[in-house]
């Protein structure tokens, strides 16, 4: 009797680990008014603490939450609609992924054509000005960029990248002077959500509303931290598109958003936060500036991981909400796999990081998706070293249902998502090492580039390395450094100026394994 007790103490322990960060199907938070009183007096309390950035008091009153919140913490605002999957886990092919963006984009033509208006605020079909936030252009623009990338019909190529570009220039035109990109005035239309926000922060500022308010645009959120959303979408958006297409003007708005963010102080909303460091970490990419990756770091630990339940979900319904458990995800992933070792806060971002996932892995597998496919991309992107294999299994078993699905009916798919998924296959095809069982943090940049690209990785210990450039073929071109290297830190300059325009690799051994990035001279 005391074996089989002690045999089902066993299972018993194994299932609540296996179901650590489960989420309840179908609730939603509900507080009392004193709960929600003191919830207020609080949230006043940590958005001033997170402005001072007194990080003992944020600490503190994060916790003072979180008990006052009790069971309806981690608990959605509202009521989420749940879609049951298809069973099949495998991908789609390349192949097949084009033929399906075709479907994609050829049933919205028309849109994509005329991109370039939704870059002034219009949305498609009536083109009305001033109706429709500028982050949904850059958005869509990254998308048919990645799409074109890979789109073996020159026509298609040629027409999706002239959308994506004429979107993005017209887009650019509309950036202010400090780096952030206004927000449309949506009282006209009747906006449910946006129209009551918009006519209280006029209120608020009394006389001063007409120095905000310019011709159907917000174009100042006084510190309230309202354009970091938007901000943090377009300038994530033109790293990427940088990126494709090599154009300096488009990285140059990069850096012009991170210099924007680099001075905001964090606020209570979580998802705000990893908006700022998301185009913060694309700075640096972009800059090799560390100022850029530090606050990014800062803006993670303090004005994200405090609001964290040990189930994975943000404490608040509105972060507990599906839709932007998933934007903090996507948003994080880029920093978290930047870190270097030497920062206090990399174990604790890093499983911060982990339980989100699992949760949202957890929460689709029980109750079916609630979101889109977006995170589960990013999640596959982490440094595979921060998580369980059995985890990387369950994302990819995902992203499998998730693409599947979309061939049936589209479901969740949109040029964002499909752009990303065929990225995600060409990093998985086109390496000349799919495995990557190296540990080292890499940094690539400018991808594309000219004359020169920089290489920087950092090595966990001491060990013989040897970095290398090949061409798509895997041919040598060059080696560019080999030897016994200490922990540390190494930057190289790659001149390509003597290189004939096109794919390359550059490659890293180390003892524990190889691993491969793709680059593009232009």
């Amino acid at each position: 009797m005391k074996i089989m007790n002690k045999l089902l103490t066993f299972i018993l322990a194994i299932f609540v680990v296996a179901n650590c960060y489960a989420q309840p199907c179908g609730t939603v938070q509900t507080l009392t008014t004193a709960q929600q009183q003191q919830l207020n007096a609080l949230g006043s309390q940590l958005e001033n603490a997170l402005i001072q950035e007194d990080f003992t008091s944020i600490e503190n009153l994060s916790n003072s939450i979180k008990t006052t919140f009790g069971t309806e913490g981690g608990k959605p605002d509202a009521e989420e609609s749940y879609y049951n999957l298809v069973g099949a886990t495998n991908w789609q092919n390349l192949t097949n992924s084009i033929l399906l963006s075709r479907q994609l984009i050829a049933a919205d033509s028309l849109v994509y054509a005329n991109l370039w208006k939704v870059g002034k605020g219009m949305a498609p079909t009536t083109y009305l000005p001033h109706s429709i936030f500028l982050r949904a252009s850059a958005e869509v623009a990254v998308g048919l960029l990645k799409i074109a990338d890979k789109e073996t019909d020159l026509t298609r190529k040629a027409l999706y990248q002239s959308w994506a570009n004429r979107a993005l220039d017209s887009l650019a035109t509309m950036q202010l002077p400090n780096g952030a990109f206004p927000f449309p005035d949506l009282r006209p239309y009747g906006d449910p959500v946006f129209s009551p926000i918009i006519q209280n922060y006029l209120n608020s500022m009394g006389a001063d509303s007409s120095l905000v308010l310019e011709n159907g645009w917000v174009v100042d959120d006084n510190n309230t931290g309202e354009f970091k959303f938007d901000a943090g979408v377009i300038g994530n958006a033109y790293y990427e598109a940088f990126v494709y297409t090599g154009n300096i003007q488009y990285k140059n708005i990069a850096i012009s958003v991170a210099n924007y963010m680099m001075p905001l102080k964090m606020n209570a909303n979580y998802n705000y936060n990893t908006f700022v460091s998301s185009a913060l970490t694309r700075g640096y990419q972009l800059s090799n500036d560390i100022n850029y990756l530090n606050r990014a770091i800062i803006n993670l630990r303090y004005g994200v991981l405090p609001g964290q339940l040990s189930n994975g979900r943000w404490v608040d319904g509105h972060n507990a909400n599906s839709r932007y458990h998933n934007l903090i995800i996507y948003n994080i992933v880029p920093t978290i796999n930047l870190i270097p070792s030497t920062s206090p806060f990399k174990a604790e971002l890093e499983t911060m990081t982990v339980s989100a996932i699992q949760n949202l892995i957890d929460y689709s597998t029980n109750c079916g998706s609630a979101t889109g496919f977006r995170w589960l991309i990013a999640a596959y992107v982490l440094d595979s070293t921060i998580y369980s294999t059995a985890t990387r299994n369950q994302i990819k078993d995902l992203i499998g249902r998730h693409i599947n699905q979309a061939t049936l009916n589209g479901r969740y798919l949109d040029i964002q998502s499909m752009g990303l998924y065929i990225e995600l296959l060409d990093l998985l095809t086109t390496s000349l090492d799919n495995s990557f069982p190296i540990n080292l943090k890499t940094n690539i940049f400018p991808n594309p580039f000219y004359d020169q690209t920089n290489l920087v990785f950092e090595l966990p210990t001491p060990q013989k390395i040897e970095v290398s450039l090949h061409d798509n073929l895997g041919k040598l071109i060059k080696v560019i450094d080999n030897g016994q290297k200490i922990k540390g830190t190494y930057n190289y300059t790659i001149n390509g100026a003597d290189i004939k325009p096109g794919m390359y690799f550059i490659t890293l051994k180390s003892e524990a394994g190889k691993k491969s990035a793709k680059i593009v001279k232009q």
